[in-house]
């Protein structure tokens, strides 16, 4: 059988073009990491690589939203706080010391205007917010939640929280108890219209609940921005009611006292964001090792495979130059 120039040429070109694609097949191995790039390859693994990286973007997602969660939560926990450090202050400076100080009505004023201007710091702290968002508005981020008016009534969405008109307290009541769910991975799920409260995590913090709002059976009101207030306003009197001062007082510390238990409830909320945290972040590992199983590579065998393509398509170069370097001669001698 003869063997033309034609023939030689023929299967070197063939062979040449299977070490380039050997080479570019591995050079895409240890670029993506992955053992194939077309589904047909490999469907079975392709179908599984399909469903994990579906469920890691996901897993992405419900991370990034946790994050951003505890962010919130952290101004949340700060706000409430700063209130708890100022109640705390007018419960233990401004009760014995207001009522016996010792220059008289000219102490008790200094006092009340002290009273008066940390009723404008608990009002600027309720209404703290993180990015465009009021954080104790519930869920109404949208408005800041709190105003002090000029006549000294505290608003919260623009209703009176001392108002004894049944109606605004129902409003209020309904208020204090807004949820604002968000989905964590704990498996969303609905009854009747409604998020079942266990299958998502509820970020709301209305400060309504933080400083009390309505009126005590002896008809003193349990806001304590408002109490502030009407104990700066018995400071201010020529005579002052030292009884119904303590009246007051004995209001302020009970709410204060209550306080802290909005500061429990967003401490397990944060350790609750912490464990989802945790949960995600584990199965995330967990994802990547599954996909790395079915689709992808060893790298050091990915490396190794590259290095040998590279080195079965320089060979190949070279046998080409010493082919095509004979002339027609050589083969009719």
């Amino acid at each position: 059988m003869r063997i033309t120039t034609n023939m030689i040429r023929r299967n070197y070109q063939n062979n040449l073009g299977s070490a380039m694609s050997g080479l570019e097949q591995a050079r895409r191995q240890v670029e993506t990491g992955r053992r194939f790039s077309n589904s047909y390859e490999d469907p079975s693994a392709a179908a599984r690589g399909t469903v994990l990286e579906t469920r890691l973007a996901r897993n992405t997602d419900y991370t990034n939203t946790v994050k951003s969660i505890q962010k919130w939560q952290d101004i949340q926990e700060d706000t409430i706080t700063q209130l708890s450090s100022m109640a705390k202050e007018i419960d233990k400076n401004y009760f014995a010391s207001a009522m016996n100080d010792a220059t008289g009505e000219t102490g008790r004023s200094a006092y009340a205007q002290n009273l008066r201007a940390m009723q404008k710091s608990m009002i600027i702290t309720l209404n703290a917010k993180y990015g465009n968002a009021y954080v104790m508005a519930g869920n109404d981020g949208s408005n800041s939640p709190f105003e002090l008016s000029a006549d000294g009534k505290v608003l919260y969405r623009g209703i009176d929280v001392d108002s004894k008109d049944p109606d605004e307290q129902a409003v209020l009541s309904e208020l204090s108890n807004e949820t604002a769910y968000v989905d964590l991975g704990y498996g969303l799920t609905f009854s009747e219209g409604k998020v079942v409260s266990s299958s998502a995590f509820d970020s709301a913090s209305p400060g309504i609940n933080v400083v009390g709002y309505g009126q005590a059976a002896d008809g003193t009101s349990k806001n304590l921005i408002v109490l502030a207030g009407k104990m700066a306003d018995l400071l201010d009197e020529d005579e002052f009611n030292a009884e119904e001062y303590g009246k007051l007082w004995t209001q302020f510390n009970k709410g204060s006292s209550d306080m802290s238990n909005q500061l429990t409830e967003i401490g397990t909320k944060s350790q609750l964001l912490e464990s989802s945290l945790d949960r995600l972040e584990n199965e995330t590992i967990n994802i990547k090792e599954q996909y790395k199983s079915d689709v992808g590579i060893d790298e050091a065998e990915a490396i190794m495979n590259f290095s040998w393509a590279q080195y079965v398509y320089n060979a190949s170069l070279k046998i080409g130059t010493s082919i095509f370097s004979a002339s027609l001669l050589d083969f009719l001698r």
